[in-house]
């Protein structure tokens, strides 16, 4: 049996905890495989990982080579060998794409002698990625062309051949990752691809078939006059769009998802020729600041083991969101590649012009743990071509870090860490209709999008970070499951689906409260008149997206308004904050769950009278958190089970949270309410994990501990204490 149960991964009659290190047998020399592994082990894992580039073991001659005949690096055979000897259990990553600064992401050369494979945009340019710290990425493949297929085929079926006698039960792999980070190569605007006249030709039509079956109807919705499918154009253009062209453009949004995930699902058919099929998982990539992953690669019939990557790219809040987003949406929060190190064009160079310290090393540890991480694939965890700060060198030295992720490893894997939780009340609800609405344009519908998107629904979730107050991050997908939450935040614009809209009537209904910011929904994904939520609640709004001064009960200031009020049901709706004269905001009583409407900026961004607002509607709601922190850029996250519990202090650099700037060190005061977050104990011991072997742990009371204790930060920085009864 493979899978994961209770947080650790189910290999047979085994269980493992989460915890993998990376390392790219192809970049070390082969003499010191065995001395790198032997201090992998020591440092407490028993899964190792590791990138299978596709033109390492294919030439241009389409000759291929995995024992290493041409060169001892390319000998995986022998890699997989050792890899058992050692006990090691077995991530591999083949690709076709596998990043790593490996050239063109680890596509062979010759693929690109045949100009039919690549992707096009919309004006039908050749689509070639930017270089990845000096390494030529290429050109972008289109993933279901069928030249494509046919050597992408070729190369999968040497390897299974090569590797069929090493997966569960016969040998160590026991998991595969198809492709990386699957997305048109991070390429997520609607006219970066894929227009290949040879797709289009074979896949869209028929897409649009299956979605409308007869063709009127789609003219229908469309305004056109096609005589059958095959003759329906794609959108080129998304920028001045009209009501009348947002079916058609949304369509396309559908498309490109439909494209990657008939890629992926082709990608794992071949993988069904194993005699015992591994473990596939997908790496969802998310964009910057966004809550939602760029693309649904979700099957509707299946819940494949889904993970996503952390790198020093992205900030503290989008390492958050990635496991935030995981752990609400599928149970189990896995970082496929988790930083370990950094990339850099000279590593020589940056190691001594921006050295990775322990302090960084364990704020990320402390963020991704603390966020709802319950494993991570230290990436890279041996040092490579293009990387550096990584806890072993490529001869099997080991560096500053490796003591550290050592200790990390014994102590998490000790404490149980896995069985701690701590549920959240309160989700953020993304809709990927709105991130698709944000990536379009229009002189004058839907202008406000980007703000209410990209600024108050990130930044709401920034707030909740500094108020200390945990929550989840969910799609619009599941509305049943999202009943088990006390309160619920969402965006909404003039566009919302007829299903959203009732069931959102129904969570209320049923006892859940729901903040809402926005605009009313007036039509359905289609454009059709649609107003369930408008006519239950008896609450309509006229956009009017302007800078206005924002007066609520409690305090005064500016900010960005969505539109004005109107309501007809006076005994039911309370009237909250105004811009003048003008409703912008209320809340209505009429079903059992309370329904806030906001129609203005609801997030701080910083402003510490809007935060003070957000958190008196918070507190109306019972709502608040257990514990405090003197700095709010400083995170904290309390995980426990019936003995014992991990407190987490997480110190991100300076600006993160704060939205301003931090002194390199400071003494802060944390408070936790043990009674409140149910754990019960009157003397209390905190034991550093990161702490020296001679600092002794942190005896207090839980009065002590409730009232506030002192601690010393670095930014960045972070501290995972256990927390034990004595």
């Amino acid at each position: 049996m493979l899978g994961v149960i209770g947080n650790k991964f189910t290999i047979g009659k085994e269980t493992y905890h989460p915890f993998a290190a990376e390392l790219h047998y192809f970049q070390i020399e082969k003499r010191y495989w065995s001395i790198c592994f032997e201090r992998i082990k020591r440092a407490g894992f028993r899964i190792i990982s590791t990138a299978v580039p596709w033109n390492l073991h294919q030439d241009n001659l389409k000759h291929f080579d995995f024992n290493g005949y041409e060169n001892p690096k390319k000998d995986l055979i022998v890699f997989l060998e050792l890899a058992r000897e050692f006990g090691f259990k077995v991530i591999l990553r083949p690709g076709p794409w596998v990043a790593g600064q490996i050239k063109n992401g680890g596509l062979p050369d010759y693929l690109f002698n045949d100009s039919k494979i690549f992707t096009r945009d919309s004006q039908g340019n050749e689509l070639s990625l930017p270089e990845d710290y000096g390494v030529k990425s290429g050109y972008l493949p289109s993933y279901l062309h069928s030249n494509f297929q046919f050597h992408l085929k070729s190369y999968f079926k040497a390897f299974i051949e090569t590797t069929k006698n090493y997966v569960h039960p016969r040998g160590p792999i026991f998991m595969v990752e198809l492709d990386y980070e699957t997305s048109f190569g991070r390429m997520l605007e609607p006219g970066s691809a894929d227009y290949n006249p040879d797709i289009l030709q074979l896949y869209y039509g028929e897409f649009l078939e299956e979605r409308y079956e007869e063709v009127k109807k789609l003219n229908a919705l469309y305004k056109e006059k096609n005589d059958d499918f095959n003759q329906v154009q794609p959108p080129r253009s998304f920028s001045n769009l009209k009501a009348n062209d947002y079916p058609k453009v949304f369509d396309w949004f559908r498309f490109r998802e439909f494209i990657l995930n008939t890629y992926l699902e082709q990608l794992e058919a071949i993988f069904s020729s194993y005699t015992v099929e591994p473990l596939i998982f997908r790496s969802l990539y998310f964009r910057k600041g966004d809550l939602l992953p760029a693309f649904n690669l979700i099957p509707v019939d299946r819940a494949p083991f889904l993970g996503s990557n952390v790198f020093p790219e992205g900030n503290y809040f989008d390492l958050s969101v990635k496991a935030r987003f995981l752990k609400s949406e599928y149970g189990f929060a896995f970082a496929t590649s988790f930083t370990s190190g950094s990339a850099a064009v000279e590593p020589e160079r940056e190691k001594d012009l921006a050295p990775i310290k322990n302090n960084a090393r364990r704020f990320y540890l402390s963020a991704g743990m603390a966020a709802g991480f319950k494993g991570m694939n230290h990436y890279m965890f041996v040092n490579r071509d293009k990387w550096y700060g990584a806890p072993l060198y490529k001869d099997g030295t080991i560096s500053e870090g490796y003591n550290l992720i050592k200790k990390f490893n014994l102590i998490v894997t000790q404490v149980g860490q896995e069985d701690m939780d701590n549920k959240p009340e309160i989700a953020v609800v993304g809709n990927r209709l709105y991130s698709w609405l944000s990536m379009t344009g229009s002189e004058t519908l839907f202008s406000y999008t980007q703000k209410l998107v990209n600024d108050t629904t990130v930044g709401l979730c920034r707030d909740l970070m500094r108020l200390k107050i945990n929550y989840g991050i969910r799609e619009n997908r599941d509305f049943e499951s999202l009943k088990k939450y006390k309160l619920l935040f969402l965006s909404s614009t003039e566009i919302m689906a007829e299903k959203d809209q009732e069931a959102i009537v129904d969570l209320v209904k049923s006892g859940v409260t729901i903040i809402m910011c926005g605009v009313m929904p007036k039509y359905d994904e289609n454009m059709k008149d649609c107003q369930i939520l408008a006519n239950h609640y008896r609450i309509k709004t006229t956009v009017d997206y302007h800078i206005g001064t924002i007066t609520h009960k409690n305090g005064t200031f500016p900010g960005y308004i969505y539109g004005t009020i109107r309501t007809t049901d006076d005994s039911k709706v309370k009237k909250l904050v105004k811009s003048g004269s003008k409703v912008i905001g209320v809340c209505s009583t009429r079903f059992k769950g309370n329904f806030y409407f906001m129609a203005f900026d609801f997030a701080s961004g910083g402003n510490h009278l809007k935060l003070s607002f957000v958190e008196s509607i918070l507190s109306g709601e019972k709502i608040d958190s257990e514990l405090y922190c003197s700095d709010p850029s400083v995170d904290m996250s309390f995980h426990k089970d019936t003995k014992r519990a991990l407190l987490y202090i997480v110190a991100p650099p300076p600006g993160e949270l704060s939205d301003g700037f931090e002194a390199g060190e400071k003494e802060i005061i944390i408070k936790v309410d043990l009674k409140r977050a149910g754990f019960k104990g009157t003397k209390i011991k905190l034991t550093n994990i990161f702490a020296d072997e001679d600092e002794a742990p942190i005896r207090v009371t839980a009065k002590q501990l409730e009232e506030g204790i002192p601690l010393k930060v670095q930014f960045p920085d972070g501290f995972i204490f256990v927390v034990e009864k004595y």
